[in-house]
């Protein structure tokens, strides 16, 4: 007879088996705790509430909550955390921020990122500025840029006066200060890598009296055949004007003066805070003015549900899904920054942004053209038939002729339609009528030369 250990009586008796015939029980294995569910992406944004910036700032805050809607509508989780940085305890605010919130939009003001710098908080998270430029040496290894810049804008006049209109040479008149003297600086070593030269005048700011004259030292006008009209001696076919719309009345009339009324004006993204969204008494005196902008409303990329209204809420839009799909939750190497950044493709409310290989950003700029309308994005086909009507009528002027075409139509270019008739279906400039800008056989040619030989 077997004898059983005693130490499996007590459980034979509770399950009323014999403790001999018990089999071998294996112990079930410790459960695992499931792993904790990723944090959701974060984007912050560091903008003011209050002080000069707080309308742009409530513009971005539209503009990036709109952006939140849209992704966690497609079922996707994004936390967005905005930090007041006219806050007197902002820089520690933004530091008591959870880790993963490692992707920083903003700030607006030079001076919030210049004590951002200087609390080291930019070597701890990653910020996408919305400033137009940074530090030296700061883009691409401290921070980052959201926002177009100064070269951006010479860029794209460039591209428009030399690749689609083949413009060769140009000459700026700009006022003696800090923003005339950078840009057209920027010009003249955007030409030069073109192998393209640059005229140069200033003028001073705040003295409109001394304008046309200044205006002479680039267009060196001299008698025409009646004694009285000024000839134009200008030696080049676009002129770059870097000041404010409110001075370009002025401006325009300083170069007619001189009897210069043929150039492709190029302006800076100035002149769009004087002419959006307002309607313009005598464009007509613009009609060969054009400039650059971020934000094109005739531009309805796909993807984007819930509209941008203006710039500043296409920048808060574009930044929280570029932001969210970065997908970064610590501080990187700038270096790995950049790859990520040139990794991401969203559906850009506003002009595109791409990043190069030393992390410095660059925006393709949309170029305008004034219209009554205000600006409206350039028609190139029409802008390019009234600039050959002005060129037709200036030299006919020249010369004492009347300014009509061989069949007797007067040749000026397209003038003010009414805004109804002014925006086509794709938003563009386009009035039903055509200018009479027409090939002339039988008019007497200028005596002048504005299409320049391509400089090799």
């Amino acid at each position: 007879m077997k004898i059983c250990p005693r130490a499996l009586l007590p459980l034979a008796v509770l399950l009323g088996l014999s403790a001999c015939s018990l089999p071998f029980v294996t112990p079930p294995a410790p459960r695992t705790p499931p792993e904790p569910a990723p944090p959701a992406p974060c984007v912050v944004l560091t903008l003011p509430s209050s002080g000069p910036y707080e309308p742009i700032a409530t513009k971005i805050r539209r503009g990036a909550g709109m952006a939140r809607q849209e992704i966690i509508g497609r079922g996707l989780p994004l936390r967005l955390e905005i930090i007041n940085s006219e806050g007197p305890r902002w820089l520690a605010d933004l530091a008591a921020l959870p880790r993963e919130c490692a992707v920083v939009g903003g700030p607006l003001q030079a001076n919030k990122y210049d004590e951002a710098r200087k609390s080291g908080l930019t070597g701890q998270r990653t910020f996408f500025t919305f400033l137009p430029s940074l530090e030296p040496g700061d883009e691409g290894a401290r921070a980052w840029r959201f926002f177009p810049g100064p070269q951006d804008q010479i860029d794209a006049l460039v591209s428009f006066a030399a690749d689609t209109l083949n413009i060769r040479a140009y000459g700026a008149f700009y006022p003696a200060d800090a923003f005339g003297e950078r840009m057209t600086a920027l010009l003249e070593q955007t030409l030069a890598a073109r192998d393209m030269y640059l005229q140069k005048a200033s003028y001073p700011p705040g003295d409109v009296t001394a304008w046309s004259e200044a205006a002479a030292a680039l267009i060196r006008p001299v008698a025409g055949p009646d004694g009285r009209t000024p000839v134009p001696q200008t030696a080049f076919e676009a002129l770059f004007l870097p000041d404010s719309w409110k001075n370009m009345d002025m401006l325009t009339t300083s170069l007619l003066y001189n009897g210069e009324d043929r150039l492709v004006l190029l302006g800076t993204t100035l002149w769009e805070q004087g002419l959006s969204g307002r309607s313009l008494s005598g464009a007509d005196k613009f009609v060969l003015a054009v400039f650059p902008g971020a934000w094109n409303p005739a531009v309805v990329p796909a993807g984007v549900k819930a509209r941008p209204g203006d710039f500043w809420m296409a920048l808060g839009h574009d930044f929280t899904r570029f932001a969210a799909a970065l997908n970064i939750t610590s501080r990187l190497a700038p270096a790995e920054v950049g790859a990520k950044a040139r990794a991401v493709r969203i559906p850009w409310s506003m002009a595109p942004i791409a990043w190069d290989g030393d992390g410095v950003a660059h925006q393709n700029l949309w170029i305008f053209q004034v219209s009554p309308l205000g600006m409206t994005p350039v028609n190139v086909e029409l802008f390019a038939q009234n600039r050959a009507a002005v060129l037709q009528r200036a030299a006919l002027r020249m010369q004492g002729l009347p300014a009509v075409d061989a069949q007797g139509n007067p040749v000026a270019p397209v003038s003010g339609m009414p805004a109804q008739h002014a925006v086509g279906p794709d938003g563009r400039y386009a009035p039903q009528n055509q200018p009479s800008a027409l090939p002339m056989s039988t008019t007497p040619k200028p005596s002048y030369k504005l299409n320049l030989p391509r400089a090799r």
